[in-house]
């Protein structure tokens, strides 16, 4: 049940804030003698603000003087509507705007002609009495008045009684609380909250930048600037400069510059710089940050610096981090370095991918480590059981040699780095018996000319003596180095010296001896261990054709 109601509240926060202008984003402006419908065409495309109003209502064609430089989006909209008759409301995505008598427009009077008049008569007989002069209209000045501070009162301004002292202390503390919590400005120094809008900001909480905030159970604030604690949410729609933490989660609509710890989750909607640390989850438009989650880190667009998650990592573009997951990390665009438990998946990765099970990539720059690794180009060195590149080093050998005389190979990887598949047979005896083996090694090709490369392998084949499948140790060793000459587009030769080493428990029941066998030619090494097992040594010779 607990997980369950965890889940609504999640949804509902993503749904709550997914949407509507963010009402503390700053704007510039400076308008003279302009038509508001200029105006607000101008603001629309320089923020991506939507109005909606309607002509019948609203006078769009009227001229407007304002300007603003670098204010929060609720101060800008009041400078430009003031003395408009127009109110606005956030809706949505949508600043809809609709008439308001309060905020009435201020007519200035046109200058009138004077008419012309008669210069009164000299003679004061037929003068009548002097009339007094005409008044002068006032000019209309709007200007913001700060409030002064407390005034004090001392006592030699008369007698004071006990009474008198603690009504002046307590009107000093309410003038002192009220300009501290003064929010006008959508700026507010303190904040406390017991759920959304049920705080010392009232309605306006989720417009107000608060310098330090506490939600006792759920908070909404236009934005952070210092720091802010949370019992289970912390929920932001402008940005977040500084510290958060919360019990359950954080969620930031804007930007998180800073540290976010919770719980369960941190999402920021926008760009995260600094650091998430989370019990389940961190999610993050663009991750410029260290990402610890004991479940999984998200980044919709890029990520750069850290992501260490217990599972997996998701990066949906460009991951230019150290990237540390329990089970996988899944890049859609370039990846620097990937450590994981299982797999990496990537598109170019210029630093190195190393997991146990299977690595992917389009081009890999730097190196691939894994069982199964995957890649169209490799300019670095893929390293496994199995490496498949698309436009890489894959080749096919038909070749024989002085023990067994049918051998054919298999190559995959990069020049630097392949995996040599092997099998191969001696031509049967009279007798009825026959030895065939199998094997496994890897190589590097050194080009050493246009048409030729010169091949180091190092092979480990099982051989097997008159039976499917030789259970004891029959094995050998081989060091080989061969020339290759391109001969046309797919096929070449090539030939070189084998350097053989021959271990077996074995024993050959016709003559009785161990490692006896006839895929040995001759040996320069011949020697028993103390554990009856046979070594031997020679030098051999391999050619054949490559395709």
């Amino acid at each position: 049940m607990k997980l369950q109601f965890t889940l609504c509240l999640m949804l509902a926060v993503f749904c709550a804030f997914a949407q509507g202008n963010n009402p503390v984003e700053r704007v510039s402006f400076g308008y003279k003698n302009t038509r508001l419908k200029n105006a607000l065409s101008d603001l629309t495309k320089r923020y991506d603000l939507h109005f909606s109003y309607s002509s019948d209502q609203i006078d769009v064609r009227q001229r407007i003087t304002a300007s603003a430089r670098a204010l929060p989006l609720d101060e800008g909209l009041r400078a430009l509507f003031r003395h408009t008759g127009i109110g606005y409301r956030f809706v949505g995505g949508h600043i809809i705007l609709k008439p308001d008598p309060s905020n009435t427009r201020i007519e200035v009077p046109k200058k009138k002609k004077r008419k012309r008049q008669m210069p009164p008569p000299t003679d004061e007989r037929l003068a009548g009495p002097e009339e007094p002069p005409m008044p002068v209209r006032d000019t209309v000045v709007v200007a913001e008045v700060a409030l002064p501070p407390m005034p004090t009162v001392s006592r030699a301004q008369g007698a004071m009684f006990p009474i008198d002292e603690t009504a002046l202390r307590l009107r000093q503390l309410k003038y002192q609380a009220d300009r501290m919590l003064d929010n006008h400005n959508n700026h507010s120094p303190v904040q406390v909250s017991l759920l959304p809008f049920v705080g010392t900001n009232g309605l306006r909480s989720d417009e107000v930048v608060n310098n330090a905030s506490l939600n006792l159970l759920w908070g909404m604030n236009g934005g952070v600037e210092g720091a802010e604690i949370g019992g289970f949410l912390n929920s932001i729609r402008g940005h977040v400069k500084g510290f958060q933490a919360a019990g359950l989660g954080n969620v930031v609509e804007g930007n998180t510059t800073g540290s976010q710890v919770a719980g369960l989750f941190n999402l920021t909607l926008k760009t995260a710089r600094g650091a998430q640390a989370a019990g389940l989850l961190n999610f993050a438009g663009n991750a410029r940050a260290m990402q610890v989650a004991g479940l999984f880190n998200w980044s919709e667009n890029d990520a750069s610096r850290m992501q260490l998650a217990g599972f997996f990592n998701r990066v949906r573009n460009d991951a230019y981090a150290l990237q540390l997951a329990g089970l996988a990390n899944l890049n859609g665009g370039d990846a620097n370095t990937q450590l994981s438990g299982l797999m990496n998946v990537a598109r170019d990765v210029s630093g190195a991918q190393l997991s146990t099970l299977y690595n992917k990539a389009a081009e890999v720059k730097g190196m691939q480590v894994a069982l199964i690794n995957t890649s169209d180009t490799v300019s670095g060195v893929s390293i496994g059981l199995l490496n498949f590149v698309k436009k890489g080093y894959n080749k096919f050998d038909l070749y024989t040699g002085e023990g067994l005389h049918f051998n054919t190979q298999l190559k995959l990887g990069s020049h630097h780095f392949y995996n040599v598949f092997y099998a191969g047979a001696r031509y049967p005896e009279g007798d009825g018996t026959y030895v065939w083996g199998f094997g496994y090694g890897f190589g590097t090709a050194l080009r050493t000319g246009r048409k030729s490369e010169l091949n180091l392998e190092l092979m480990a084949i099982h051989l097997n003596e008159s039976e499917p499948l030789t259970k004891k140790l029959n094995s050998m060793g081989q060091l080989r180095m061969s020339w290759n000459h391109w001969l046309g587009q797919h096929i070449g030769f090539f030939f070189g010296p084998t350097f053989n080493v021959f271990a077996s428990q074995l024993l050959n029941p016709d003559t009785g001896k161990t490692g006896d066998t006839e895929a040995v030619p001759y040996t320069i090494i011949d020697t028993t261990t103390s554990e009856d097992t046979a070594i031997k040594g020679w030098v051999g010779v391999n050619a054949g054709f490559r395709f």
